[in-house]
């Protein structure tokens, strides 16, 4: 199971796009579904409790694996729905379930009020990671399959922001297996229409964030995916620059070794040579020591 989190500010429009055709309400809470008008109105009118609140529609996607699907009902959709909002801190609130049979996959919306039955509005924060974090647990407990990323996801069926954010994802993913620095990753990723810009720390040169763009759409690193985070990319390109410091190091020292073990080798060969190497005599000479000894015999012996 995964998870995508959306939110807006029509109910109107959220409502009419999740009750299509081949839809199913599977679960309602505070609203009336005698129809799509009446669902709006009670969620507007909840709405009015926190008007200052923008951005009050929020709008949860639930996926399964296809490998899910025999062990996958309403009430089981339902139960690790609930489980998932309880996780996320959104409770105390109007709440819609709506399957959707369009796809090969299961899934369901969640639209829920961010103005809570008594006013105040649920927070947001941290919530992709907090979305992230819940799915890993509930896969655990119901053993529903893993997903195994963005790999397989169909490109070909995604539109407007989806299909731009993937082109992104997979052109920077790409950039970084070829890139040995984040010069290279920018002349890379330009070449093939993105661009990259780093958010600084105020006053200072202290980068605190990235965020990439393409076709005039511009998306927080971590938004795409948690691993273009630019401390993720960082510590990527950083791996790959000191693994091939490391190894022309390791090829530096071993020629530095192999010239030193032939300084060595050579000087303890000269000092040897100089030791004990025996001077030679050419075969007509004669050492002046024995020609001395050989002159004193044959004057004893003519004595």
């Amino acid at each position: 199971m995964i998870a995508k989190i959306i939110e807006g500010r029509s109910f109107g429009g959220c409502v009419g796009y999740v009750l299509k055709k081949d839809s199913e309400i599977i679960h309602a809470n505070g609203l009336r579904t005698d129809s799509a008008k009446t669902i709006v109105q009670d969620f507007n009118f909840q709405r009015m409790l926190n008007p200052r609140l923008g951005k009050a529609v929020g709008h949860i996607i639930l996926s399964w694996n296809t490998a899910d699907k025999n062990m996958l009902n309403n009430d089981i959709m339902v139960s690790s729905a609930k489980r998932y909002l309880s996780k996320m801190g959104i409770r105390d609130t109007q709440c819609l379930m709506v399957r959707h049979h369009d796809r090969k996959h299961d899934h369901i919306h969640i639209i829920y009020n961010r103005v809570n039955d008594y006013g105040k509005t649920i927070s947001n924060s941290n919530g992709r990671y907090k979305s992230f974090k819940a799915c890993k647990e509930l896969n655990a407990m119901y053993g529903f399959k893993q997903s195994e990323g963005k790999q397989n996801v169909n490109r070909g069926r995604l539109k407007g922001n989806d299909r731009t954010r993937y082109q992104i994802y997979d052109t920077v993913k790409a950039g970084i297996r070829n890139s040995r620095n984040w010069s290279e990753l920018k002349n890379y990723i330009r070449y093939r229409g993105v661009e990259m810009q780093f958010k600084y720390r105020s006053g200072t040169n202290e980068v605190q964030g990235i965020s990439f763009s393409k076709n005039g759409q511009t998306f927080r690193g971590s938004a795409i995916d948690r691993s273009l985070s630019y401390g993720q990319i960082d510590r990527a390109l950083n791996g790959i620059d000191n693994t091939m410091e490391r190894t022309h190091r390791m090829e530096g020292n071993v020629s530095t070794d192999r010239s030193m073990d032939t300084n060595i080798g050579e000087t303890i060969g000269y000092l040897a040579s100089a030791l004990f190497s025996v001077p030679e005599i050419a075969p007509e000479q004669e050492d002046p020591f024995i020609k001395k000894r050989k002159k004193k015999e044959n004057y004893r012996l003519k004595r």
